[in-house]
């Protein structure tokens, strides 16, 4: 039998993985989620960040794990989310959030920024998919937000190459809503 929740908090509890944990939305979603019960497994290039902040949200009664991860390569992504699933038992919900956002008009050919952007605004989504999903259906539940922008569907001067990257983790994530 179900039980009622009074408070609507559905996320106490729950196992929750966020990459780019280290600022920005990525650190307030973590702050957000702790404060609500659930545990969260944050992942983040800048390991000093993330530990300190899964440092200060044990210490207010919270469950934190740090792992220092670059979601730019696959090994590293898999080894946060199975880290999660050995540490806490499952994986409920993975946050694919890390996220870069350099401006430059493409005329400027900012090549490797391009790749940087590409390589953590799509790959590291994939690679946050591929990690999380086979331990999600394996568990029959959980599941994935991948963080976008209003920039994937309105493309401002000098932010082609990020407005791309953030229309593309649209289409992903309707892809694999759709499966």
């Amino acid at each position: 039998m179900e039980t009622h929740n009074p408070t609507g908090n559905n996320i106490e509890g729950k196992v929750v993985v966020i990459t780019g944990a280290s600022s920005g939305l990525g650190e307030a979603t973590a702050r957000h989620l702790s404060a609500l019960g659930a545990t969260v497994v944050l992942g983040a290039r800048r390991a000093d960040r993330i530990q300190a902040l899964a440092e200060e949200l044990t210490r207010v009664g919270g469950k934190a794990i740090a792992v220092a991860t670059d979601v730019t390569d696959h090994e590293a992504v898999k080894v946060l989310v199975d880290t999660a699933v050995l540490s806490f038992g499952r994986i409920d919900v993975m946050i694919n959030n890390a996220g870069l956002m350099p401006h430059s008009p493409l005329e400027r050919l900012k090549i490797d920024d391009w790749n940087q952007t590409i390589d953590v605004n799509i790959k590291g989504v994939l690679y946050g998919i591929a990690a999380a999903l086979p331990h999600m259906k394996q568990q029959k539940s959980g599941h994935i937000i991948n963080v976008s922008s209003v920039a994937g569907r309105q493309v401002r001067p000098g932010s082609a190459v990020y407005a791309a990257t953030k229309a593309a983790v649209l289409m992903i994530s309707e892809g694999l809503r759709r499966k």
